[in-house]
């Protein structure tokens, strides 16, 4: 799985099987609601420990490993492509919903045995794990939102329990619902079942 906005979304997080997508956005401004919000500006998703990054510099000037991305107002995150071998900027969807945890909904692109007829969304978990003195998240840990307990095996596909609200088509990898409810839960008890979170932290304000 690659995804569209940058680093939040990549393989190492998010392995593709097992993960609740959704054809549609399920989460919209809306669901921000008036909760404790992502604080807007430049943020580091750190994937690995082994990153030698000077976060003063440009968004821009970060190595790849440093998955860097901006956060703007109106539920868009911009970041550097650099699939293509130069870093070029684009910007993507990207709504926070506040709660017990957090929910970030992404658009990604599949890739491997998973087909689909569009780009769907993919969700992640987050806990916050510092603020500001406005009440802003500084700091969170992500994980993915499952479909259910990962089945045995370092290959296997598609929880043999589904947990509630939740459906998936026959052999399908992935899973689906039209319940942001279920989607919480979901968010909830993925927790215990992850096998890797990612620490992410607000840099600075203003542009990349």
């Amino acid at each position: 799985m690659k995804a569209i906005i940058g680093m939040v979304f990549t393989a190492a997080l998010l392995a593709g099987c097992n993960t609740v997508v959704t054809p549609t956005p399920l989460l919209t401004m809306e669901n921000r609601g008036t909760g404790p919000a992502l604080r807007l500006g430049v943020w580091r998703f750190e994937m690995t420990d082994a990153c030698d990054v000077d976060e003063t510099k440009p968004l821009g000037d970060w190595p790849q490993c440093a998955n860097g991305l901006m956060l703007k107002d109106g539920g868009v995150a911009g970041y550097y492509d650099r699939a293509a071998g130069s870093a070029e900027w684009k910007m993507a969807p990207l709504i926070f919903a506040p709660g017990t945890p957090g929910i970030i909904e992404a658009q990604v692109n599949f890739g491997g045995d998973i087909k689909t007829d569009a780009t769907p969304y993919a969700y992640a978990a987050a806990r916050t794990t510092r603020s500001d003195d406005q009440g802003r998240i500084t700091a969170i840990v992500v994980w993915p939102v499952l479909c259910g307990p990962p089945p045995p095996g370092a290959n296997a596909g598609l929880t043999k329990h589904l947990l509630r609200g939740l459906t998936a088509k026959p052999d399908d990898p992935v899973c689906t619902t039209s319940s942001v409810q279920a989607l919480r839960e979901a968010a909830k008890a993925s927790e215990s079942w992850a096998e890797k979170t990612v620490k992410a932290h607000w840099v600075r304000d203003g542009g990349p």
